[in-house]
């Protein structure tokens, strides 16, 4: 049963928080969304040739959508060429900046976003995780659940595990675990929420927070229950979405049972068939990576069988016929020997 009192004493904090935070006028509000909009329209390019001429004036918003228009449009290697650029590298010092101390007109969604984008950018980019992501993911599992989305949790937990091999997400394992059990409590009802490559980027920062390395060929894997269940759900969902997820997110999917080292029969059955079949799609690691995985289960990545036919319709010419039945020749006659000598010759001795 709602309490009015507890409801009254939540709105009066988030109507005072609000009341704290500089407004923006009817103009300035819509001169920053047609920045925004034209900014998001640029390819990644000219994105950081418009951080070159007005960066040192973008606010905080403007800094983060020109930050993930050049992390989400351009490939890795671009991105190096990018970040040699003095004012790329400043971009993303102020970007670390405010992860490190949000400014309270940022929530939580557009600190999400602003983190995945830095952790696209080369190692260097991401400066201190520790002070950044680190700082974001404590916030949010202090915060209520209501207060944050699936994908805004994704998003953050997915930054953290690119940060240092993984070493940061390590560190914070009771965030993950705090994410976990929201997102499987009542039965999953928060998994819909996931969009597909939200979905798999959780499950890949989950194997990341619990796989722990020994020496270099060497790692033990500490999973909870909570784990084990969010693995069940989403396993569910995609079997019953498979025709719309693309075939790189499920290559992703089994690479990710087969590092943590959970085997789900059923769900690779499913997916086999779509990656035989758009094989093309995939590069040549993510492939053999599928392989890898198959084989350590011993589930066979092959083209369904078809089975036996019950019937058959046989075209003429479609094999070698025999000959035609001999007529008949009548009754058969043979040739007689011919004797070479009347009498039998007699041998002298």
């Amino acid at each position: 049963m709602l309490d009015p009192k507890a409801y009254f004493a939540q709105w009066q904090a988030a109507a005072q928080q609000a009341a704290t935070l500089p407004q923006l006028s009817p103009e300035e509000d819509t001169e920053q969304d047609a920045v925004l909009q034209q900014v998001s329209s640029l390819s990644a390019v000219r994105c950081a040739a418009h951080v070159k001429d007005k960066g040192q004036n973008f606010t905080s918003l403007v800094a983060i959508e020109a930050l993930c228009t050049m992390a989400t449009k351009s490939s890795f290697k671009l991105r190096e060429d990018l970040f040699r650029q003095p004012h790329v590298k400043a971009l993303c010092k102020k970007i670390q900046e405010l992860l490190s101390q949000p400014p309270p007109a940022l929530d939580l969604r557009d600190l999400s976003r602003a983190a995945e984008a830095l952790a696209k950018f080369p190692e260097e980019a991401r400066g201190n995780a520790a002070m950044s992501m680190g700082a974001i993911a404590n916030s949010m599992s202090q915060l209520n659940t209501t207060d944050w989305s699936a994908d805004t949790a994704s998003k953050l937990l997915w930054s953290m595990a690119r940060c240092g091999d993984g070493e940061e997400i390590r560190k914070n394992k009771h965030v993950v675990s705090h994410v976990v059990k929201e997102l499987v409590r009542d039965k999953g009802r928060r998994i819909q929420e996931l969009s597909y490559d939200g979905l798999v980027h959780l499950l890949w920062a989950v194997a990341k927070a619990r796989i722990q390395k020994r020496g270099v060929d060497r790692q033990t894997v500490h999973t909870q229950e909570s784990d084990n269940f969010l693995f069940q759900l989403t396993s569910r969902r995609i079997c019953d979405e498979i025709d719309r997820i693309p075939v790189t997110l499920l290559a992703d999917v089994v690479q990710i049972h087969h590092e943590i080292g959970i085997k789900n029969e059923r769900l690779f059955r499913a997916i086999c068939p779509k990656i035989v079949s758009k094989q093309k799609e995939l590069r040549e690691d993510q492939m053999a990576k599928c392989i890898k995985a198959y084989t350590r289960f011993m589930i066979p990545l092959k083209e369904q069988a078809q089975g036996f036919r019950t019937m058959a319709i046989v075209q003429k010419g479609d094999f070698l016929r025999p000959s035609d039945k001999p007529k008949p020749m009548g009754k058969k006659t043979y040739e007689k020997p011919q004797a070479l000598y009347p009498d039998t010759q007699l041998h002298a001795k």
